[in-house]
């Protein structure tokens, strides 16, 4: 048998035994590590291990994202807002409750009046127009009244077809194009067989008040009260005030959108009964009109 060379056989076997040792390693290896995984198991003191795949982040380990700015967007171009147009409301009446007593209408049920007129019955007032001098009509819910001359030194009227005793009465009378003293006014008392007659309140458009007596059979217009400057009087062309007539046997109040201006007692009154008018007195305008809405009284009962 042909011998074989000593270098061919020792890197045989150094193979074979390199192969049989690396075997050997990885056997101990997996043996190891099996045995070191049982060593390891759960024991019952210890929680179960959660799955880190789905479970969040503890809150002290939370890694939030720096805050980024929001992203600017166009912005419409803001308008601003309009003021509020609103409607004009006329003055209010009376108020329904008089807190002080030294007020004369303390005693009448200001919610109540004993006739109120809203101006819808045209056959209720007394209508005409006579060239040069006057015109009075009913129309849409008003009494329109024009003095057609300023230099007509009478007053001419409209009245209407009720009559009161001893009374409080109010109007709302709304100015047309005026002037200085330009005006509307109020009568009590008045006799449609003696005419002029009655008392009036009489507001100018330029701010003032005076109380009048008319006396017929071609006396003159007597001024119980001369012109009287008040705040209270809303001023100018197509103004609107409400006026209040108090008269009681010869005992008079004047009141102006609720504000009591002033009084008055006239010891020569011949009756306290009467119809009650409205009128426009032009002092410096020529066609000058105004208009009337919202009449009521109260008949006021006997003063012990």
């Amino acid at each position: 048998m042909a011998e074989e060379p000593a270098g061919t056989i020792r890197l045989d076997r150094i193979l074979i035994l390199t192969l049989a040792v690396l075997l050997l390693l990885a056997l101990v290896y997996i043996v190891v590590d099996l045995v070191a995984g049982l060593g390891k198991g759960r024991t019952p003191e210890e929680p179960p291990l959660a799955e880190t795949v789905d479970s969040p982040m503890p809150p002290t380990q939370t890694q939030s994202l720096p805050p980024t700015e929001a992203p600017l967007m166009p912005t419409a171009e803001v308008e601003a807002t309009p003021t509020p147009h609103r409607l004009e409301l006329a003055p209010s009446p009376t108020p329904f409750e008089i807190t002080d007593e030294q007020d004369p209408r303390a005693i009448l049920d200001l919610t109540n009046p004993d006739h109120f007129d809203y101006f819808e019955d045209p056959d209720a007032w007394f209508d005409y127009d006579s060239a040069g001098f006057a015109a009075y009509r009913v129309e849409n819910g008003r009494l329109i009244g024009v003095d057609y001359d300023p230099g007509n030194l009478g007053v001419y009227w409209s009245y209407n077809s009720v009559q009161s005793g001893n009374v409080y009465a109010e109007i709302t009378a709304i100015n047309g194009d005026c002037i200085a003293k330009d005006a509307v006014g109020l009568v009590i008392r008045l006799d449609p067989e003696q005419t002029p007659s009655g008392y009036a309140l009489e507001i100018s458009c330029d701010g003032a008040w005076r109380f009048l007596s008319y006396r017929p059979g071609g006396k003159p217009t007597a001024i119980l009260i001369d012109w009287s400057p008040t705040d209270v009087i809303r001023t100018g062309p197509f103004a609107q005030n409400r006026l209040g007539l108090w008269g009681y046997m010869g005992k008079f109040h004047f009141f102006i959108n609720g504000f009591h201006v002033g009084e008055f007692f006239d010891p020569n009154y011949t009756h306290s009964y009467g119809y009650f008018a409205a009128y426009v007195r032009a002092s410096q305008t020529y066609d000058l009109q105004a208009e009337f809405d919202d009449f009521a009284f109260w008949h006021i009962q006997f003063i012990p």
